[in-house]
């Protein structure tokens, strides 16, 4: 990513984050952020230097982010709306269950073959999983780890349970053992140890920009897979609907009936339109 030059101002003010630490406000943080939604160079610089008039001492990480979504909007929607992936994905919650029928799409998009089975026997004990999925002959023993908070990361102790079932399974003889992984999935990151063991020990790791440049955002962004949940129209009532029609990613709005859909839910025909003109301009718009 590219930098801006850092001003006397900067050395001044601090943010304050989600859990309360404060750390030095970094104009480049708000310019990659605009430029990893997409925005050109010159427009991110712009916001950037926006922002930075703005800020004051102590301001919230959350009180900017809205500073620079709103004024991505003020430019393109689409941009806003790319911007609010990692609030999107937040929305899924609270308890996670959506969040594993989102990865499920995402990774029946990229080749995975996807197998219902919440249990799995081991040579000790029984494992409830969250999916299994077989790919080039591989089958992966899937974990999905949902977080809801900010700054969340997923420590060591989560790869090391995994690996300990893997080990379980394994012994158990239903799989081949070369053919058998273990698969973390989460919409969060994974701390310095968590990846270092995992590395070790064969764990596949799928997260919030990890692996570099082939991270979860990046394969969302890549064909276009975002949750719905994206989509600034969307309210809580229409995505409990949504949910019942197995609608999660933006792009399957696309599709909706919005008659019909009106009719059965006695949803406003209007609302529905909106929605669907906001997936339209983030998935088709160039």
């Amino acid at each position: 990513m590219k930098e801006l030059k850092k001003t006397s101002n900067q050395n001044l003010i601090e943010v304050t984050k989600s859990n309360g630490e404060r750390e030095p406000f970094s104009i480049n943080k708000v310019y990659n952020s605009a430029l990893r939604a997409g925005a050109s160079f010159s427009l991110a610089k712009e916001i950037s230097l926006e922002i930075e008039s703005e800020v004051y001492d102590g301001i919230k990480t959350s009180e900017i982010f809205k500073k620079v979504k709103n004024k991505l909007k003020e430019k393109d929607i689409q941009l806003s709306m790319r911007f609010s992936l990692k609030e999107g994905m937040r929305r899924l919650g609270p308890e996670g269950f959506l969040f594993e029928d989102f990865i499920k799409k995402i990774l029946s998009n990229y080749c995975m073959t996807i197998k219902e089975q919440n249990m799995i026997s081991g040579k000790c004990g029984q494992y409830e999983i969250d999916f299994l999925a077989e790919n080039n002959n591989y089958f992966f023993i899937g974990e999905c780890k949902y977080r809801n908070a900010h700054n969340s990361k997923i420590d060591i102790n989560t790869p090391l349970k995994s690996f300990a079932i893997l080990e379980d399974i394994k012994e158990s003889g239903a799989f081949s053992q070369e053919k058998l992984r273990s698969f973390i999935v989460t919409n969060a990151k994974f701390t310095i140890d968590a990846i270092k063991y995992s590395n070790c020990k064969g764990v596949k790791l799928l997260g919030w920009r990890y692996p570099e440049k082939r991270g979860l955002e990046k394969l969302i962004e890549e064909k276009k897979l975002y949750p719905v949940t994206i989509l600034p129209a969307l309210t809580k009532h229409i995505f409990t609907i949504f949910q019942k029609e197995g609608i999660l990613l933006a792009n399957e709005v696309l599709n909706i009936d919005i008659d019909k859909l009106s009719k059965s839910n006695s949803i406003p025909r209007a609302s529905l339109a909106r929605i669907k003109n906001q997936a339209e301009i983030l998935i088709n718009k160039k």
